[in-house]
């Protein structure tokens, strides 16, 4: 169970954390900062990314989750059949 609540609280936290690096970019004077490359674009790709990665994470464990429980299903309904 506490796992469980840890999980959700990071998974969370990273929401939050993207959502705000996202805003800032958007608010942040675009002056360019080391020649082409500004500090708004930076955070808005960081927060992004961070999105992303959490949303690819969270789908690969609902595949795992959905592909074991299939597996149990069949080994339970092949036990039955016999």
């Amino acid at each position: 169970m506490m796992a469980t609540l840890i999980a959700l609280s990071q998974r969370n936290e990273a929401f939050w954390i993207s959502l705000v690096l996202i805003l800032l970019g958007g608010i942040t004077p675009e002056i360019p900062f080391l020649g082409e490359i500004e500090p708004s674009g930076i955070l808005i790709w960081i927060g992004a990314g961070i999105l992303l990665i959490r949303v690819l994470v969270a789908a690969v464990r609902i595949f795992k989750t959905a592909a074991e429980a299939g597996v149990i299903g069949y080994r339970e309904g092949k036990r039955n059949d016999s």
